[in-house]
């Protein structure tokens, strides 16, 4: 009896078994997941990721069939390579035509609530201080709070009906985020993952960013639709994880270093957020308990990148939108810390923002 291909195989496999079909793939707009860029997304979820509720399931497997149990394939199909034509790292459709940016820089954790935000707007910023251009992508869908915090709520504009022109802060920095589209920025974003990984990818593909050093995309928690959207469909550089002193925030943490490791990410960096507080009188406290940093760094064979204290200004300065000012000792030795490993280094920087 024929082996029978059904909606829960993945693509990598199906493509791996029978090679053509990558050709299939393309036909139905799937030409991203016929790269096999993810070794774990099934057809079913390929199609309703990358083909966004577009693909008909029941003309795809009824192809996908005929071909593997005849060898025959339908006419008028992409030629073959068209999928891998679509650029390196398996980058989707329209993703490839951002040549313009050099390097995406994901700030990630499986844990809520440790400041993954306000890591990428400083590491922004600090960038930016250093002659790099930069942008955000707040990759947040359903708690955004990139352009709170850089004072940004202007709406993008479409120049051609086509693509997004971002709006950008005080400083130049391109921002692209949930918020800067809803009718309200306190507006709730109800919806499946599908449709937050596909949002994801637009913010990506179909935003004018212009030529950038770095794209920052922050996070939302978890290991779940969005940060795995990211780690295979965009052509990530590294990763930054954050995390706080706490045994459970590090527990939680250390899962999404397993994830970008089963992904083959490379992981720049760890930082520690809310590490301390410093009194007037210069004394220090650790809040949440002694460090962890050095759990997650054996864990992730990668540098502690700095240690953030809980600093009121740093609340304030994200609060009335002008993180663009706040600057510190710590954050100061966040972005040296990063440029040490950095794919692009500062000497190779010869334009100003």
């Amino acid at each position: 009896m024929a082996v029978q291909i059904n909606p829960n195989m993945t693509v990598a496999s199906v493509v791996e078994r029978w090679p053509e079909a990558a050709r299939l793939f393309a036909r139905y707009g799937l030409a991203c997941a016929s790269c096999a860029i993810s070794k774990s997304e099934t057809i079913a979820q390929a199609a309703a990721g990358h083909g966004a509720g577009r693909v008909k399931m029941d003309e795809l497997m009824t192809d996908l069939n005929r071909y593997a149990e005849t060898g025959v394939l339908p006419e008028g199909l992409p030629p073959a390579g068209a999928a891998q034509s679509l650029g390196g790292k398996g980058v989707p459709r329209g993703m490839a035509e951002q040549k313009g940016i050099k390097h995406v820089i994901a700030v990630m954790s499986g844990k809520g609530g440790v400041g993954k935000s306000l890591v990428a707007g400083l590491l922004a910023v600090g960038l930016v201080r250093r002659g790099f251009r930069v942008g955000v992508l707040d990759g947040d869908i359903t708690g955004p709070s990139i352009p709170r915090m850089f004072g940004v709520n202007e709406k993008p504009v479409s120049p051609d009906g086509k693509t997004l022109l971002p709006p950008r802060s005080r400083g130049g920095i391109p921002i692209m985020s949930m918020n800067l589209i809803l009718p309200n920025e306190d507006e709730a974003v109800i919806w499946r993952g599908p449709l937050i990984s596909g949002a994801v990818r637009q913010f990506f593909s179909d935003v004018q960013w212009g030529e950038l050093d770095y794209l920052i995309v922050d996070l939302p928690p978890g290991t779940s639709d969005a940060p795995l959207t990211v780690m295979q469909a965009l052509p990530v550089s590294g990763v930054v994880l954050v995390t706080t002193p706490q045994a459970l925030a590090t527990m939680v943490v250390t899962k999404a270093v397993r994830l970008v490791k089963q992904l083959g990410g490379d992981i720049l960096g760890v930082v520690e957020n809310m590490a301390y507080v410093t009194t007037p009188d210069g004394k220090r406290f650790e809040l949440f308990g002694p460090s962890q940093g050095l759990k997650l760094v054996i864990a992730a064979n990668a540098p502690l990148m700095g240690r953030l204290p809980i600093d009121p200004a740093i609340a304030r300065d994200a609060d009335d939108g002008t993180i663009e000012s706040y600057t510190s000792p710590e954050t100061e030795e966040l972005t040296e810390n990063f440029l040490k490993v950095a794919p692009l280094k500062a000497p190779e920087v010869a334009h100003t923002h």
